[in-house]
């Protein structure tokens, strides 16, 4: 079932959306398509709205090491602070990819 973002309970169980997850990561390149910084951030921003009325627990976010990267990573540090998403860190074994927490998995 498809619902609008505003919506913050399941009609039909009214359970809070903004907490249901499968645990899953997309991965979505932002970078690597001849995007300028003020496209990958319009990426950026429609994904992590998209991803969050849907049920994936984390984005991996391709950025590459460049200014979008850094860009990227100023646009996270606020939407952690206002509580968009949980929180986001460097992928330890790629530093061009960022991994980005939406939801609590429910998962230690």
């Amino acid at each position: 079932m498809r619902t609008a973002s505003d919506i913050r309970h399941c009609p039909k169980c009214d359970n809070r959306l903004d907490q249901q997850t499968d645990g899953s990561t997309m991965i979505v390149d932002i970078a690597h398509h001849g995007e300028r910084v003020r496209d990958a951030l319009g990426k950026l921003d429609s994904q992590i709205e998209q991803a969050r009325s849907g049920i994936v627990a984390t984005l991996r976010i391709i950025v590459g090491s460049g200014a979008i990267r850094d860009a990227v990573l100023a646009r996270l540090l606020d939407l952690e602070y206002r509580k968009v998403i949980i929180s986001h860190e460097l992928d330890k074994d790629n530093t061009g990819a960022i991994l980005v927490r939406l939801k609590s998995s429910g998962r230690s």
